[in-house]
């Protein structure tokens, strides 16, 4: 199978108390940007069943009691039905490691415990980044979220592939061909380009 087709193709994330085309999982999206420690905040995102971004903070790490109380606050209230983490360097893996960790309870470098549940069943993944990574410099996530960082348009963006992938393909249009697939068949990205677009006209009329 081609490389587009394997990218395009894939269904929206479902949870285990979730039936394929029941409803949509909610999403937090968690990213550190490029990891620096003392340059880079924490960014976590909240978007609803609907795709609607309903809460965003920045935290300085996830090992300090207070943020960590926080990060805990937020899973209390939203309940996510998975979360995604992403970012621009080798620190991911260590911010994917440690959101593992609060997840299944563990303490902070205090040795605290943490309050509220003290374990929490959510799933943490990964997905292919690059769609997110042209929304957050994009016209649709300015316009959208102007008063955002680019990393928090960016967990926008993977919490919204969580979602649909499809759609979020589609939604780039133009900007879709700034991501290579596949050499010998980067024509077909044009021929999805030029039919969302011609689908969105029909649609509008």
């Amino acid at each position: 199978m081609l490389i587009f087709q394997q990218r395009i193709d894939v269904a929206p994330y479902i949870t285990r108390e979730l039936r394929p085309g029941e409803s949509t999982s909610s999403v937090l999206a968690i990213s550190w940007g490029k990891g620096d420690p003392h340059k880079d905040a924490i960014t976590l995102v909240y978007v609803d069943e609907a795709g609607r971004m309903r809460e965003h903070t920045k935290i300085d790490n996830l090992h300090d009691s207070d943020n960590t109380d926080e990060f805990i606050d937020l899973l209390t209230r939203r309940k996510p039905d998975v979360a995604v983490v992403g970012g621009f360097s080798i620190a991911t893996l260590k911010l994917m490691h440690r959101v593992k960790e609060l997840f299944r309870g563990s303490p902070n470098q205090d040795g605290d415990p943490l309050r509220g549940e003290g374990a929490f069943d959510i799933p943490a993944i990964y997905v292919h980044d690059d769609v997110a990574r042209i929304y957050q410099h994009s016209k649709r996530a300015a316009d959208e979220f102007s008063a955002l960082s680019p990393t928090a348009k960016y967990c926008v963006g993977l919490a919204r592939y969580v979602q649909s992938p499809l759609n979020e393909f589609a939604a780039l249009g133009p900007d879709i061909t700034a991501i290579s697939f596949d050499e010998d068949n980067q024509h077909l990205v044009r021929v999805f380009v030029l039919s969302t677009f011609f689908y969105d006209a029909l649609r509008l009329q």
